[in-house]
C-alpha cells in the first residue's frame, strides 16, 4: 500500500512539472525549433504521467495462473516404448534327420562308378550292374533307399545302397551310371548332392504297383519266394494275406513290395508286414 502511495505522489509531481513546462512553452520565442508562438505542446509528458498514475492504481496480476493455464492447454508429449530383440543372428536350425531312423540328411560331393566295375561283386554280394539305380555309402545299411538330389540342377533319383564307399576324401556317395545319368551328372563326373534316407519304422514297407501281378501275388525285395505275408494299413486295418512270387523289385519304383493295383488302392503306399 505504501508503494502505491509513493508512486501516486511521484506521478502528481511529474504532472505538475509538465504543466509548468507547457505554460512556458506558450511564450517561447518563435525561433525555438519545432514550435510556433502560441502553439500547444506536442510532447508526451502528460500522457506518460497519466500512464504511471493508472499503472499505480491498477491491480498487480500474478504470472502463475497464466503459466498454469498454458501448461493445461499444451499438448502432452507421447511416450512410445519399443521392444527390441537381442542383437545377433538367429540360432542355426539343428541338422535335419529322418524321424523314423535318426539317419542324418547329408550334403556333399557325389561321384559315380567307372565302366571297369561292371560285373564285379558289391559289398553285399550282388553283381554290380551299372544300368540299375544303386549306390555305395560308407555307413548306411544295405538295402536303404536314399533320395539323391543334384543341388546344381535340382534333379533327383532314388537309389538303393548295395556297396561300401567311396573311399576318397570329400565324397559321400558313389552312384551307378544309371543314377548319375538320371541326375544329369554323367558327363560332369560328379556334383554337389543332398542325401535323404527314406527309412521307415520296423515292420513297415513301401508298396508299389506291379503291372503283371494279379489277385494276392506280390514281389518282395526282402522275403523268399513262396512265403506268405500279412499286409495291412499302418493303422492295422484291412489286413490281407499275400504270397511272394518273386524278388525282382526295380529300384526305380522306390518300393519294397510290389502288389496288384487293387491291393494298392485298398492298403495305400505303406503297409505293416508280418510273416504268416
Amino acid at each position: 500500500m505504501l508503494a502505491r502511495v509513493l508512486i501516486w505522489l511521484t506521478a502528481v509531481a511529474v504532472l505538475a512539472r509538465s504543466r509548468a513546462a507547457a505554460r512556458r512553452a506558450l511564450y517561447r520565442p518563435a525561433s525555438a525549433p519545432g514550435l510556433r508562438r502560441g502553439s500547444p505542446l506536442r510532447g508526451g509528458a502528460p500522457l506518460a504521467a497519466l500512464g504511471l498514475l493508472l499503472g499505480a492504481c491498477a491491480p498487480v496480476l500474478s504470472a502463475a495462473p497464466v503459466a498454469a493455464a498454458q501448461a493445461d492447454t499444451a499438448p502432452q508429449a507421447r511416450s512410445i516404448t519399443t521392444s527390441t530383440a537381442p542383437a545377433g543372428d538367429p540360432a542355426a536350425p539343428p541338422a535335419a534327420t529322418d524321424q523314423a531312423s535318426g539317419l542324418a540328411v547329408q550334403v556333399g560331393y557325389a561321384s559315380w562308378y567307372g565302366p571297369n566295375f561292371a560285373g564285379r561283386l558289391t559289398s553285399n554280394g550282388e553283381i554290380f550292374d551299372p544300368s540299375k539305380l544303386t549306390a555305395a555309402h560308407l555307413t548306411l545299411p544295405f538295402g536303404t533307399l536314399v533320395k539323391v538330389t543334384n543341388l546344381v540342377n535340382g534333379e533327383s533319383v532314388v537309389v538303393r545302397i548295395n556297396d561300401r564307399g567311396p573311399y576318397k576324401d570329400g565324397r559321400i556317395i558313389d552312384l551307378s551310371r544309371a543314377a548319375a545319368a538320371a541326375l544329369g551328372m554323367e558327363k560332369m563326373g560328379g556334383a554337389q548332392v543332398r542325401l535323404e534316407p527314406l527309412s521307415l519304422p520296423d515292420g513297415v514297407v513301401r508298396l508299389g504297383v506291379g503291372a503283371d501281378l494279379h489277385g494276392y501275388q506280390v514281389l518282395s525285395r526282402f522275403h523268399r519266394i513262396g512265403q506268405l505275408l500279412v499286409l495291412s494299413r499302418r493303422s492295422g486295418a484291412d489286413a490281407v494275406v499275400v504270397r511272394v512270387v518273386g524278388n525282382d523289385v526295380p529300384s526305380s519304383t522306390g518300393a519294397d513290395v510290389l502288389v496288384p493295383q487293387s491291393l494298392y488302392d485298398r492298403i495305400g503306399s505303406q503297409a505293416h508286414v508280418q510273416d504268416r
